[in-house]
């Protein structure tokens, strides 16, 4: 009798205390969080992983760094005192404002040349706007800054030119340099050696006057 009271009495302390194993598990912060919460949190830090990698440079295709240092294509810092604005583009139906800008050595050297030489660079700011009078927009906002550079050799397929291309925050900050959606872009004004504003960027180093224009292909990936 006693013996059957003293393995009742162990029966019961291992019942109570799986009990309050499995009590404790069910209220720790890991087990109230929900599996949804654990789920966005994944994505969003998969999604967000890429972005913060600001100084890696990216070439085409393979999404692998680039071999050389020699192929970036840098932010130029001063451009808005240093460089020519040349071009206002307005995007009518992304509701985007383009200013761009290019060196003045290239300035100089289309005054006499209908392309632009080694060493052309040319900088995109893109705008949120608002409605303004006649129908134009109005730039609110900096959104992006958007640099392409040609270089003798720069060649990177058969779509390209010898322009590559790079994608800055307004502060100068890069968020890729990935060329594949720019060179499918731009593949499709290859006759004005891969620019959309070629004929705004002659008329306005020949009379030294800003350009204004309307987009001709819509929305694109450069906003």
């Amino acid at each position: 009798m006693a013996r059957s009271k003293w393995l009742a009495g162990i029966i019961l302390f291992v019942v109570s205390l799986a009990g309050a194993i499995a009590l404790t598990h069910r209220l720790s912060p890991h087990a109230l969080q929900s599996p949804d919460r654990r789920s966005l949190t994944t994505v969003a830090e998969t999604y967000q992983a890429p972005n913060l990698q600001h100084n890696s440079y990216v070439d085409v295709d393979n999404g692998q760094p680039a071999a050389e240092d020699s192929f970036r294509v840098e932010f130029p810092t001063e451009y808005r005192e240093e460089f020519m604005h040349y071009a206002t583009v307005n995007c009518s139906n992304s509701r985007i404002v383009r200013q761009i800008y290019v060196n003045l050595s290239t300035v100089e050297a289309m005054q006499t040349s209908d392309t632009a030489p080694s060493g052309t660079v040319l900088v995109m700011e893109t705008y949120a706007t608002q409605p303004g009078r006649d129908d134009r927009l109005t730039p609110t906002q900096l959104n992006n800054v958007f640099v392409r550079e040609k270089r003798d050799g720069w060649r990177v397929n058969d779509n390209s030119g010898e322009w590559r291309s790079a994608w800055y925050s307004p502060e100068g900050s890069l968020f890729s340099s990935s060329q594949s959606s720019c060179i499918g872009c731009h593949a499709r004004v290859r006759d004005r050696d891969y620019l959309f504003t070629l004929p705004a960027l002659l008329t306005a180093t020949k009379t030294n006057q800003k350009q204004s224009q309307e987009t001709e292909f819509g929305t694109s990936v450069c906003r």
